[in-house]
Order: structure tokens, then C-alpha cells, then sequence
């Protein structure tokens, strides 16, 4: 049976294939001589468009089914080759040279991407940074000519298991223009890698129209960078993992936001508001020998945190005073009447024996 099945393939003219055909992108039908019959058949499946490629340029498409190889099927490429016209003999060309392709119509799920060139993208944390996007997607042909075209550009034919990762190259050097212009810092893309996700999908069909493909649920998997800034982020993210499980284990809700180099988070040093505090109580509170509203000497008051990179560090009041903001110094000491409270340097009556923002013995 092999012999026969091997003989009948020698001498069958038509073109179609089988099993081996399943699972490529983009499969280039194997003929050594790139003949193709006149009058012959071609069998295209119920998944594939079938392309042909006459003098290295895409002449016709063919759709799913069972077609015979005339002018009538194949207008651009008898007009290109001349095979509607006789010959000196008088008689018409009965064979011609094209490359012959199928293509896969439907949606290729889960598809690796790596971009050919690398992204730019400037960083407060790490300078320029330089490297490549990959991850996966899922892609559809919609138009095989423009994608042959666009493949076809600097080569002569396409072999199988390449198509797929040229296109798929195309794609990630379009994914890297996207997260060079866009407003998200590459900070923020190696701290919250999900946000990049709706970025992209579905934008970035509208910069891969002339490639002929749509691709749906692009995800961005990781990013190749050199070996000197990937130990830069790795150190980044250690220190803000570190920071990270102090605040669990101090039970204050992890913000990021917080996480900035010297500075002074003194939201949380103003127990109650300014109009809470009025003249009974601080009356009450100079009578009872100093004690502010919760009954605490001053001393014991909550400081400000001073939340730095690698952990949290209490500090006392005093300390706090040189984080404190810049005072317009010809507004308070021109007026007799009127002092700075030691605490949150705001100006209050010089009679007064707490402040009544912060509530602190003067």
C-alpha cells in the first residue's frame, strides 16, 4: 500500500493535503519544482484559505472547498504568468511554477510572542531602560494577502513553523510602541503587570490592520531585560516585598503609594478635627493638669511615621520638626499676639495652651 499510495502521488496532479497539515499556521505545500497543473484540482479544507504566490508576488486567494485550477479561478495569476495567451505553437500553457500555501482561518489560541526589537522607556528608578516583551495571544488571519505581502517583504518564501513566528514578531515590536507611549511607568508595569492587559486589548489591532491578522487576549508574560537591570528590579522588588510583609505584621494596610524615600506621612497625627477641639476643652484640659482630649499626657501622644524604603522607623516629635513644612515667618512674628504650635507649626493665639488642630500642650 505504500508503494501504490506513493505512486499515485507522483502521478496525481491535483493538490491537497492531509493530516500533516494540522496544527501549522501557515503550511507551505511541498513540491520540489513548484508545479502547478492547469486543469488540475485543489482541495482546500473547511479551516484553510489556500494562497498562491506566482513570480514572488500574492496573485489569488482560494476559499474552503474543491476548486478546478482555470482562468476563471485564478485570474491574477494567469494575467501575471500570461496563460491566457497561446504561444508560438498556437496552443496554451498547460502547467506554470507558484508557491502554494494554506493558511489556518481560524482563531490560534495561546500563541507565544516575542517583539524582534526592543522597547525604550525612560524610569525615575532605573534610567533608560531597554529590553523585549513576551508573552501570549490569541490569533485569526482575516485577510491572507496582506499578510503575505507583509511576510513576503524580504524574503523569497515562507518555510513552515516560520510564518507564525515571523507575524508573531511583527505583533511584539507593535506591543513595544504601545508601552513606550503610553503614560504607565515601567514601575508601575513590573509592580502591577495586570494593567497592561486592557491596555492593549483592543488597541492594538488598530496598529496590526496591514498585517491582515486580529489578535485577541494579549497578555504580557514577562520582559527580557540585560542582566545588570534585571538585578536592579530584582533588588527593587525585594526591598518592596520586604516592606510589604513589615506593614502585614504591623497590621497596617499595605498602600504603595506610601513607599516613598523620606517622606513624612502625618495624616495619621491629627486624631480629631479642628472644630472637635474647642475652648471648654482645652480649659478642661489645663485644669486636669495638662491632659489632652483622650485623657493622655501629651508625651504619650502618637508621632508622625516616617515611612522609608526597607521598613517603618518611629521617630519623636522633635525629630519630625525637620520635615515640617516651610512657615511664611513675616506673617506669624509680626503679630505679638500669635505663636507657632511645636507640633504641626501652625499659627495659633499666643493664649492659648493647646493647639487647636492637633491638640498639643504648648
Amino acid at each position: 500500500m505504500g508503494l501504490l499510495a506513493n505512486l499515485r502521488k507522483m502521478f496525481n496532479k491535483n493538490i491537497e493535503c492531509g493530516e500533516e497539515i494540522t496544527g501549522h499556521f501557515i503550511y507551505l505545500y511541498p513540491s520540489s519544482n513548484r508545479i502547478v497543473h492547469v486543469n488540475s484540482h485543489i482541495i482546500v479544507g473547511d479551516n484553510y484559505y489556500a494562497v498562491f504566490v506566482c513570480n514572488d508576488r500574492v496573485c489569488d486567494v482560494l476559499p474552503p472547498g474543491k476548486h478546478k485550477l482555470t482562468g476563471a479561478t485564478l485570474p491574477k495569476a494567469f494575467s501575471r504568468l500570461k496563460l491566457d495567451k497561446p504561444n508560438r505553437n498556437g496552443s496554451f500553457p498547460k502547467k506554470f511554477k507558484a508557491d502554494v500555501y494554506f493558511v489556518f482561518k481560524e482563531v490560534m489560541e495561546q500563541q507565544q510572542f516575542c517583539s524582534f526589537d526592543k522597547f525604550i522607556k525612560k524610569s525615575n528608578e532605573f534610567g533608560k531602560v531597554k529590553g523585549f516583551s513576551e508573552g501570549l495571544l490569541d490569533i485569526q488571519v482575516t485577510d491572507p494577502e496582506k499578510l503575505f505581502k507583509v511576510l513576503l517583504i524580504d524574503r523569497y518564501y515562507i518555510p513552515n513553523k516560520v510564518g507564525l513566528k515571523i507575524a508573531m514578531g511583527y505583533i511584539g515590536n507593535e506591543i513595544n510602541r504601545m508601552l513606550e507611549n503610553s503614560d504607565t511607568s515601567f514601575t508601575e508595569m513590573i509592580l502591577k503587570p495586570s494593567i497592561l492587559k486592557p491596555m492593549l486589548n483592543p488597541a492594538i489591532n488598530e496598529r496590526i490592520e496591514n498585517l491582515g491578522v486580529r489578535v485577541y487576549n494579549v497578555e504580557v508574560s514577562s520582559l527580557k531585560l540585560s542582566r545588570k537591570l534585571q538585578k536592579q528590579v530584582a533588588m527593587f522588588l525585594h526591598e518592596r516585598k520586604s516592606v510589604n510583609e513589615q506593614f502585614e505584621q504591623s497590621g497596617i494596610k499595605y498602600t504603595p503609594e506610601q513607599i516613598v524615600p523620606d517622606k513624612v506621612d502625618v495624616s495619621a497625627a491629627n486624631p480629631i478635627s479642628p472644630a472637635s477641639v474647642n475652648q471648654s476643652d482645652m480649659a478642661q484640659g489645663a485644669a486636669t493638669g495638662g491632659l489632652n482630649s483622650y485623657n493622655q499626657p501629651p508625651s504619650e501622644q502618637t508621632p508622625p511615621q516616617i515611612i522609608r524604603r526597607g521598613g517603618l522607623q518611629m521617630q519623636n516629635t522633635q525629630a519630625n520638626t525637620g520635615y515640617n513644612a516651610q512657615l511664611n515667618a513675616s506673617e506669624v512674628f509680626n503679630s505679638e499676639n500669635k505663636k507657632v504650635c511645636k507640633f504641626c507649626n501652625q499659627t495659633i493665639d499666643a493664649g492659648y495652651l493647646f493647639c487647636p488642630r492637633c491638640g498639643f500642650k504648648q
